[in-house]
């Protein structure tokens, strides 16, 4: 409406002064057609009417009022009964005299005509938002499947897994899912290594009862029993079996999921070897680090921990010495233990072969030999060395490290 009352100004002259011509045929065909339902006016300031278009011949208009200038009035009238739209502008027109003339240009459109436009605009404004909602939908539902895929990939692997045709996640995944993979196959290599310690568990155990129940057997069926043999050969499947579920029930390797505060561990380990060997008057040094750690088992840590003691204990003339450093590096926590005493030592030549299953320095010390090689297991288990210090020559000096990766 706006556009045609621009339109009627640009049309409009003044012939002479107080008289405005407006052409009868405009334009605007809507002005130029009978009952159109689009009606145009312009008035004097003192309400005369010098000009109406040719579509609002038979309407009866009265102007009701004198509005000021440079102000674009929009409001709703009934004419004759029917609702219309109207807009009103106001100028003040300078002849070539010098004069000033007031005019009022009125047009007026029914109702029910712009509110069909609004009609049409308001089902094709909501037909585009229903059709651009559909498109986000589509949109939301290919971003979902394609940020899913990984998650599909994961499970379709965990199936092979299940089915037995590969043995850990294997696919190209996200760097945002590397944590939750690295640590799923951290599981399931360490529920692997659970079964496979299971079974070589049982396997030791049936091989190392043979001898002893056979012996039995022989005594049972020779008709004379040597009471004390077989009671010596009971107590060790006895002490066969304790091992074996000792070493069944061991935590799994290392990870950054929990951790072990070491000095609480060796706090316990030394309160009761001091009182084991309170007799022999051993003096026990520790040197803790308050921010060691231990990321895994604490029964395995107490299980290294207490046989390298015992073992010191049972060597050493007089006093053993603990160690702990706690150190960060780039890949992730470094932990030192280091174990000394001031015993007899061990010959350089014999380093490694202390620390396999069944050697002893001393095939007359009591014990199986059995001790340092589970030490030696349990740290290698988790990633860890363990040494013996050549240059350490006051006694014996065991060496412990391990390096905890940080998972990023």
């Amino acid at each position: 409406m706006k556009t045609q009352l621009l339109m009627l100004l640009t049309a409009a002259e003044e012939e002479e002064p107080g008289k405005l011509y407006l052409p009868e045929v405009v334009r605007e065909d809507t002005f130029n057609q009978i009952d159109s339902g689009n009606y145009a006016f312009v008035y004097t300031g003192v309400g005369r009417e010098l000009w109406r278009s040719f579509s609002a011949v038979d309407l009866d208009l009265q102007l009701a009022e004198v509005i000021p200038t440079g102000d674009y009035l929009f409001d709703r009238a009934i004419v004759n009964n029917v609702k219309f739209y109207r807009l009103r502008y106001a100028v003040i027109w300078e002849s070539f005299d010098g004069s000033e003339h007031y005019y009022q240009f009125t047009l007026l459109q029914e109702s029910h005509l712009l509110q069909a436009i609004i009609d049409d605009f308001r089902v094709t404004l909501w037909s585009g938002l229903f059709l651009v909602l559909i498109l986000m939908v589509l949109i939301q539902l290919l971003a979902l499947h394609w940020g899913l895929r990984p998650l599909d990939l994961i499970a379709f692997d965990l199936k092979k897994i299940e089915s037995g045709q590969q043995h850990s996640l294997q696919g190209d995944y996200p760097r945002e899912l590397y944590p939750l993979t690295q640590n799923l196959n951290f599981l399931i290599e360490a529920e692997r290594q659970q079964r496979e310690k299971y079974r070589n568990t049982l396997s030791n155990l049936a091989h190392s009862l043979k001898t002893p129940l056979a012996v039995i057997k022989g005594e049972v069926h020779g008709g004379t029993t040597d009471q004390a043999l077989v009671n010596s050969q009971i107590n060790r499947m006895d002490e066969i079996i304790q091992y074996q579920l000792t070493r069944a029930v061991s935590g799994s390797s290392g990870s950054m999921l929990s951790s072990v505060n070491v000095d609480i561990c060796i706090e316990k380990i030394l309160s009761a070897l001091e009182k084991v060997y309170q007799s022999k008057c051993v003096k026990f040094t520790y040197k803790g680090d308050a921010s060691a750690r231990f990321f895994g088992d604490e029964g395995d840590l107490m299980e290294m921990l207490g046989n390298l003691l015992d073992n010191a204990g049972k060597w050493t003339s007089e006093n053993v010495w603990v160690d702990v450093n706690a150190s960060s590096i780039d890949v992730g926590h470094q932990l030192e233990i280091f174990i000394k005493d001031d015993g007899p030592g061990i010959p350089k030549e014999k380093h490694e072969l202390v620390l396999q299953r069944g050697h002893r320095l001393d095939e007359q010390t009591e014990g199986q030999g059995i001790g340092l090689s589970v030490v030696a297991e349990l740290v290698h288990h988790y990633g860890g060395t363990i040494e013996i210090d050549p240059l350490y020559t006051d006694g014996a000096c065991f060496k412990i490290c391990f390096v905890f990766k940080r998972v990023n």
